[in-house]
């Protein structure tokens, strides 16, 4: 019998321990709206925005030193 390769939920390197955050009512709204837009899930979502803000953060950092 053939061994199939694991199935990994998360990306290689990735935590797999959660971060907790705390949102108003409308905000995660917002963030379900969105992520159902884009039909990811929320999760997958709240990520892609905190990455995408660590990348700006990071830039106006460089630029202000």
């Amino acid at each position: 019998m053939e061994t199939l390769p694991k199935i990994r939920r998360i990306s290689k390197g990735a935590t797999s321990q959660p971060l907790g955050a705390r949102l108003m009512p409308d905000e995660k709204a917002t963030v379900e709206r969105h992520a159902a837009k884009e039909q990811r899930s929320r999760a997958w979502f709240l990520r892609f925005l905190i990455l995408r803000g660590l990348a700006e953060y990071e830039r106006e950092i460089a630029l202000h030193q």
